[in-house]
């Protein structure tokens, strides 16, 4: 449906799109087919963008922190950032999850140097914490993805100090593939680089 705007239709009217260009109003006419010839390879990007896209809204939790101080940077979203970044992970076997990148930065990284889950859903990770007098107030961020229930949980962090964390998996995440991702967070919301810790299951 068209719409007049500083005396100019804009928008569509039967088979005819109204618009302006350079403050000029024109016409053209809608096109009578639209090309779609679903190759093989048109499928394929187009499954692998819908799979990142449903990545993207489960761990949205872990991004949204992770990607914040990059998006900011460029002015789009963390769901835009964590799409464009990770378009490739998606293969023939499905998503990747080692190569999944929820956090992206240049503080400095502390690496998990164990990480386990007890029968009971009971999460135990330990860290190396490099702490220097320049980053001894950043927090330590454990994300936990469950594909299966496309859910996300984003552990209460940590100081870097602290060096471990413990926390419960979700009642509904029993018996489903879950994957650890840790990541640091400095000062005004800078993140390290993410670490795929691996994948674990109760």
């Amino acid at each position: 449906m068209a719409k007049e705007k500083n005396g100019h239709l804009s928008g569509k009217v039967g088979d005819k799109i109204h618009s302006t260009w350079n403050g000029r109003p024109y016409v053209r006419r809608m096109p009578e087919s639209v090309a779609n010839p679903r190759t093989e390879a048109q499928q394929s990007h187009r499954r692998a963008f819908a799979a990142v896209a449903s990545l993207s809204n489960t761990m949205k939790w872990g991004h949204k922190i992770g990607l914040h101080a990059l998006a900011q940077k460029e002015m789009l979203d963390t769901s835009s950032i964590f799409k464009r970044i990770n378009k490739d992970c998606y293969g023939p076997d499905g998503i990747d999850y080692a190569r999944v990148i929820i956090s992206y930065g240049s503080v400095t990284s502390a690496f998990v140097t164990s990480a386990e889950i007890n029968a009971q859903g009971g999460i135990h990770v330990t860290f190396q914490s490099n702490v220097t007098p320049a980053n001894k107030d950043d927090e330590f961020y454990l994300f936990v993805c469950c594909p299966d229930e496309r859910e996300g949980l984003c552990v209460e962090p940590v100081a870097r100090t602290i060096g471990e964390v413990r926390a419960t998996i979700r009642p509904n995440w029993g018996g489903h593939p879950l994957h650890f991702y840790a990541f640091m967070k400095g000062k005004k919301g800078r993140t390290s680089n993410s670490q795929y810790v691996g994948q674990f299951q109760v």
